[in-house]
């Protein structure tokens, strides 16, 4: 399976700095292919600081551990990792104080896919035209969804919607969210920050714009600058692999289930032809 990977990253129009961070790595870490994506919190330096630390952190642990493939406890090591660098930097510095980052990752190998993540920063799956949510959100409202004390209806434009349940370094210990699925030709995954939503481009228009023709480092660009032309009021962070269809590929040939031979008649003798002749 042949794997195609962006990325792209915009601070929007109206933050100073960008807190996004991103990372798309090809062969390496024994996997085919890896994106990450996290969106920092915390204000202005802190915020861009707890994104990329855990970036940092998390690639690290993957480079560093010898191991190979999308196992997920390999996922959750990485991600452990990753929470441990933020709260420890937060502890030692006054002016991070309070800092964290959500953390959305796709770690692919001969097409099996493991996906882990901690806030709200989506993960989707764009397959025969349709999409679906593959992360699971952690903000307030989502979490009240699954417990089912407010409806799906209610946490849309809910007032809580970007308070976190769960986020990389703001607590000494983190529970991920993971899971695994088979990659098919043709499939999309998107790994993106709340930015996109916030300027009002929604799931399906996203896709629209991502996939318009096949070539997705432009679609990243069309994503970026349709949230612009909405005020984008919020970082814009996309990372993307798909899953190239292989058109090499033919089908097989039926067998034959008979043959016809041909029956040649024989040469004669030249002394035979002779003999007549005479």
């Amino acid at each position: 399976m042949r794997l195609k990977t962006a990325s792209g990253t915009d601070p929007g129009l109206e933050r100073e700095e960008n807190e996004d961070s991103v990372a798309v790595w090809r062969n390496k870490a024994g996997l085919d292919s890896l994106l990450v994506v996290c969106d920092g919190m915390g204000g202005h330096a802190a915020g861009q600081t707890a994104s990329s630390m855990a970036v940092k952190a998390f690639t690290a642990t993957l480079a560093e551990d010898g191991d190979e493939g999308p196992d997920l406890n390999r996922l959750k090591k990485a991600c452990k990792a990753a929470n441990s660098a933020v709260f420890e930097a937060a502890k030692s510095n006054p002016a991070w104080e309070g800092m964290g980052s959500t953390l959305v990752v796709v770690a692919i190998r001969n097409g099996e896919l493991g996906l882990v993540n901690v806030g709200d920063s989506p993960a989707y799956l764009f397959r025969n035209g349709d999409s679906k949510l593959i992360s699971q959100d952690h903000s307030w409202p989502a979490e009240q969804v699954r417990l089912g004390v407010i409806k799906p209806e209610e946490a849309i434009d809910h007032p809580l919607k970007h308070r976190l349940t769960r986020a990389i370094g703001v607590w000494e210990s983190i529970q991920s969210y993971t899971d695994r699925m088979k990659l098919e030709e043709g499939d999309t995954i998107v790994l993106c920050s709340d930015g996109i939503e916030t300027a009002g481009v929604g799931v399906e228009e996203m896709g629209e714009l991502l996939l318009k023709d096949g070539d997705i480092e432009k679609g990243i660009k069309r994503v970026i600058e349709r949230c612009r032309d909405l005020g984008a009021p919020d970082n814009i962070t996309l990372a993307v692999a798909r899953a190239e269809v292989d058109i090499t590929k033919t089908a097989t040939l039926p067998k034959l289930t008979s043959t016809v031979t041909m029956s040649v008649p024989r040469l004669k003798k030249i002394s035979e032809l002779q003999k007549r002749s005479s």
